[in-house]
């Protein structure tokens, strides 16, 4: 079962910093909002994936292709929070919330969220500010998404191998539950990572609305 790391409300910029443990050191869960106003810096609209900073996660990467494994445990991540939205949820002191439309996978906020379960493995750290001070609006912004609402869920540890385990794990803490729920996102993206940090299973929700939208 996930635990919870800091957390943000899923309504104001930064992140407040509620934090919980889990007495299964493998296993273990953040969530991060912000509704700061993000402006893209780099990505095409003719393909999001040809920038630099997408690149290296592309299904086409160049080296080692990105897994079509990965890829499918992804596209069930977004099934599985839009089964989740499809009902009126209960998200502990953030209350009750109605059904809320789904969302619809964001190849840039993909690109962002698949960077960041690399960087949680590669470097062997797990929360939403990486070593070079980076959040998630920041990622945005690298992977060319301009955005009105930015969030953030993170997941990881050996028992996660599905992504229906990573979400009932998430639906847990009452601020992971918000951010799942939450009305003001349109766009999803999903990064799962296999690799060699300790948590060895990193998964990294997005949640999106576009800037001007």
């Amino acid at each position: 079962m996930a635990g919870c790391g800091d957390a943000g409300d899923g309504t104001n910029s930064g992140a407040s910093e509620p934090t919980s443990g889990t007495d299964d050191p493998s296993t273990t869960s953040s969530t991060s909002a912000s509704d700061a106003t993000g402006d893209a810096t780099t990505g095409t609209d003719s393909d999001p994936w040809a920038s630099p900073y997408c690149q290296q996660v592309a299904d086409d990467r160049p080296v080692n292709g990105w897994p079509d494994d990965w890829g499918a445990r992804e596209e069930a991540m977004l099934e599985a929070v839009n089964n989740v939205r499809s009902s009126p949820t209960n998200c502990g002191k953030n209350g009750d919330f109605p059904a809320v439309n789904p969302l619809v996978m964001n190849p840039q906020i993909r690109c962002a969220a698949r960077n960041h379960s690399l960087d949680m493995s590669t470097r062997d750290f797990f929360g939403h500010e990486n070593p070079d001070g980076e959040l998630v609006g920041d990622r945005f912004n690298n992977a060319g998404y301009a955005y009105a609402f930015a969030g953030e869920n993170l997941a990881g540890g050996v028992d996660l191998q599905t992504a229906e385990q990573a979400v009932a794990g998430l639906l847990t803490s009452d601020d992971h539950c918000a951010n799942m729920m939450g009305a003001n996102y349109t766009e999803f993206g999903a990064g799962f990572f296999e690799g060699s940090g300790a948590l060895t299973l990193y998964w990294t929700q997005t949640f999106g609305r576009p800037a001007g939208s």
